[in-house]
């Protein structure tokens, strides 16, 4: 995942595009489970954030790995 992706004449670093990605599905993510009220069982709830948002960068980072290889 060396690539760099092209937005708007800017080469961004892809690992970079795929952190605001995760971070943006991370927030929305946290808006859900706390509007459904999910969190009142979790433990801490930074730390459930975290991996939720290390979750959807894996999962971006491997998918930008397979359509660009």
């Amino acid at each position: 995942m060396n690539e760099e992706i092209n937005i708007l004449g800017v080469f961004m670093p892809s690992i970079l595009v795929c952190a605001v990605i995760a971070y943006a599905a991370m927030a929305l993510m946290a808006r859900v489970l706390r509007g459904l009220g999910a969190y009142e069982y979790v433990w801490h709830r930074p730390l459930f954030n975290l991996s939720i948002f290390v979750c959807f960068l894996g999962t971006c980072v491997l998918y930008l790995s397979k359509v660009h290889s």
